[in-house]
């Protein structure tokens, strides 16, 4: 009396079905195998193996078998196709014509073959979490009692889709000890002809000389640094005779000095100077960018250095006197200037929030530590633990630390795009290696992400055997599917 359509059962619409109380209920999982539970875009199956001769029943009872899905909260729930199992008298009892129309599947408890059911249902959003049961309806014949209906639990069910569980746990670098900073520039300082007093009211001189002292007041006014040095180094055009330019670049340098020094209380041993007679590498660097018809042989002769220094630029205005008259009016003025160099030191912070400060008003004093201390404090995943390493890397753009650290957070908050891009300027250590795996298996690269596990593992990282035994477990996995443990 099996019918075929028990191979494949076809889901009617039945209504919610109210919480039921769990009571003693037959132990079904004596004839229910490979129980497993599959979702598609469009419907949820349930199938498993059932084999009847498995079971032992009493000869008048009768058990009818429902798996029944069920949403967390209890609000929603769906019923599939029943089974019945029954034994010899009620399984007899039930074939009869008056009652054969209300047992469609019906199995004689401890006869038959092995059976596979498969039914399905539509999908809804509330089956991603949901509970699998199977409720069961004892009933009896000749005078047997009917017993209270049961709920035998087969398992929970998470179909939520499962991220690669990754670690954004950040490097953190090492502290600096005394952080030496510097500010460097150029100033263009005029000079009347063949002199070396300076005027600081001569031509754009205020302006010129405003660039030093700007740049000074920058670290003076700064309660957290002090100035180590201030180094100025001049710079003298190559026209005229080489001693003389000796002279001025020097002089020039000097009364440049003590201008400065004038402006200050720092002690004396702070001033540095040096001098270069004839900018030969910016005339160099300025032919090398314009259009003159001899820029090369001019180049060459530059390059070719077999000249001596006294007599090269004689040489030169004569080996190329069309373009030496434009290089004098129009470049060798910009060959006049002041290279400065201000070195400081800048205090070790500690407090974290002292560096809070400091990220808002002067980030520049911080090393990537204290950098690093400052995201902790805001947690993995905050818009401030971002915002701290997106500063860092903008202080430190060349840092493989730093870009590190960046590209982990950017990966954190699933900016995939800017993660690789900084995770390219990582370096090739061990924690890069691991950064970049993880960015790999987040994005389903798990072939790439294993690789670079592999190297990081080989490299020392001791979080890569997890790394590259979650990958594995991820790109062989069958999405969707749940298995029950306990119906194996």
């Amino acid at each position: 009396m099996m019918k075929n359509c028990f191979r494949r059962m076809i889901l009617s619409a039945l209504p919610a079905l109210c919480a039921l109380a769990v009571s003693a209920a037959p132990n079904v999982s004596q004839g229910i195998k490979s129980l497993t539970v599959t979702p598609s875009a469009e419907r949820v199956g349930v199938e498993f193996s059932f084999d009847p001769s498995e079971w032992s029943l009493p000869l008048n009872k009768l058990v009818k078998i429902t798996p029944v899905l069920r949403s967390k909260t209890g609000t929603d729930s769906v019923a599939f196709p029943s089974i019945e199992v029954a034994g010899k008298n009620s399984y007899y009892y039930a074939l009869r014509d008056d009652a054969a129309d209300g047992h469609k599947n019906l199995f004689r408890a401890g006869k038959g073959a092995p059976e596979q059911y498969i039914a399905s249902a539509p999908f809804e959003k509330w089956m991603e979490l949901s509970e699998l049961d199977f409720l069961t309806e004892t009933s009896g014949c000749c005078g047997e009692k009917n017993e209270p209906d049961g709920i035998v639990p087969a398992g929970e069910i998470d179909l939520e889709p499962k991220p690669f569980p990754a670690n954004f746990s950040c490097t953190p670098p090492p502290a600096s000890g005394v952080k030496q900073r510097q500010i460097s520039g150029r100033a263009y300082v005029n000079f009347p002809v063949n002199r070396t007093e300076i005027y600081p009211d001569y031509m754009v001189n205020p302006v010129e000389l405003r660039k030093i002292i700007s740049s000074i007041d920058t670290v003076r006014n700064d309660p957290d640094a002090t100035v180590r040095s201030i180094t100025l180094t001049g710079y003298a055009s190559p026209e005229g005779p080489y001693a003389n330019n000796v002279r001025l670049a020097a002089g020039r340098t000097e009364s440049l000095k003590n201008y400065v020094a004038r402006q200050y209380s720092f002690p004396a041993s702070v001033y540095h100077t040096n001098s270069v007679p004839e900018d030969w590498a910016g005339l160099r660097d300025s032919i090398a960018v314009s259009f003159l018809e001899d820029r090369y042989e001019m180049l060459e002769f530059i390059d070719n250095g077999n000249v001596p220094i006294e007599k090269r630029n004689d040489v030169f205005r004569a080996k190329f006197p069309k373009s030496y008259a434009y290089l004098l009016k129009n470049i060798y003025p910009w060959l006049r200037h002041t290279d400065y160099l201000i070195e400081y030191d800048v205090k070790q912070y500690t407090d974290v929030e002292e560096i809070k400060r400091v990220i808002r008003t002067n980030p520049r004093n911080l090393d990537l530590n204290e950098f690093y201390l400052a995201a902790n404090s805001y947690g993995v995943g905050t818009p401030g633990y971002d915002e701290v390493f997106t500063v860092a890397v903008g202080i430190y753009p060349d840092d493989p630390v730093a870009n590190l650290n960046a590209g982990i957070s950017a990966m954190s908050r699933g900016d995939y795009s800017r993660a690789g891009s900084l995770l390219s300027k990582a370096g090739d250590g061990a924690e890069a290696d691991f950064a970049r795996g993880t960015l790999l298996a987040l994005q389903e690269d798990w072939s790439a992400a294993k690789s670079f596990f592999e190297s990081a593992r080989a490299k020392g990282d001791p979080r890569a055997d997890k790394a590259v035994a979650d990958v594995e477990t991820a790109a062989n996995r069958t999405p969707g599917v749940v298995i029950f443990e306990d119906f194996r």
